[in-house]
Parts: C-alpha cells; structure tokens; sequence
C-alpha cells in the first residue's frame, strides 16, 4: 500500500472534521484555553444630562472617490454616577434615507463626568442626494440588562457638502 496518496487526503480530513467540531455548529467545543469574558450590562447612570451638536455632515469622499462619509460630532454626557457596567448607545437616524447609525460605548465606575461619546466615520455608498440639508434625530441611550432608557434625544440638520 501506498502511504503517501493517503496523506493528503488524510490531512484534509483532519482539517475538515477539526472545523466542524470547534466551529459554530456544534456550541460548547472550543480550542480557546479560557472563555472570553461575558459583558453582564448590569448597571445603571445616575443624574444624567446630554448636550448635542447642532448639525452633522454628508460629505465627498477624497480624491474623487464615488462616495460620502457621513460625519457626526460627539454629544457630551454628564452624569452623577455609573454603577455597574451599563453601555451608552449614541445614535443618528435619518428616516428620509432610511439609515441609522449607532455607536455603543461601555462605561463603568472608572468613567468621568463630563463623558464625550462620539461616533465613528461612516461611509455611505455612491448615490445622488436630492436634497441639501435631512432632518435627523440624535440620541443618547443607556442599555443593560433589563432594556434600554433614553437619556436625552435632540432633532439636527444633517447637511449635504459638495
């Protein structure tokens, strides 16, 4: 018998059934030496408050690229105290072009006030704005284990920069 023709697909096999039993379909199996740690979201926001920005931006991407970065300044959070380990959701929703972005940031006792939540770059696909200015909602809410409280919520303009 040959041993060298069965070595390949011997470690294909290998490979093959070493996926399947450490990957997504069977749970409780895993080559990690510890569990990465859980994110308990218990905890809450004393006394909070929230300032805004007056407006955020859609404008061209650099070097005539055929998009748009879509830039939101950051809300400021002033709270009394954190207990726990809560997150705070900042979020922009634009109805007008269906889309909604949002950036949660995880706080716990460590967090000063004031807190400066802010929200990442995106990146919109190519496509032709017909207006100049959207009206939007900007939003900062606290999420843990038992749902979701709106601390403060203001309506900006979001304009268009050609």
């Amino acid at each position: 018998m040959n041993y060298r023709r069965a070595v390949v697909p011997g470690f294909v096999a290998v490979v093959a059934v070493t996926a399947f039993v450490f990957g997504p379909l069977v749970a409780g199996v895993s080559l990690a030496s510890e569990s990465p740690a859980t994110l308990s979201q218990e905890g809450s926001i004393q006394g909070a408050s929230a300032s805004f920005p007056a407006e955020a931006t859609i404008e061209p991407a650099d070097y005539g690229a055929a998009s748009y970065y879509l830039v939101v300044p950051s809300a400021t959070a002033e709270f009394a105290a954190v207990e726990g380990t809560p997150t705070l959701a900042y979020t922009l929703e634009i109805r007008a072009l269906g889309l909604q972005r949002t950036t949660t940031h995880f706080l716990d006792s460590s967090v000063g006030s004031p807190f400066e939540a802010t929200m990442s770059t995106a990146t919109l696909s190519d496509q032709s704005f017909e207006r100049d200015q959207y009206d939007a909602r900007l939003s900062l809410a606290v999420r843990n284990a038992s749902g979701q409280r709106t601390l403060a919520a203001r309506n900006v303009t979001v304009r268009v920069v050609e």
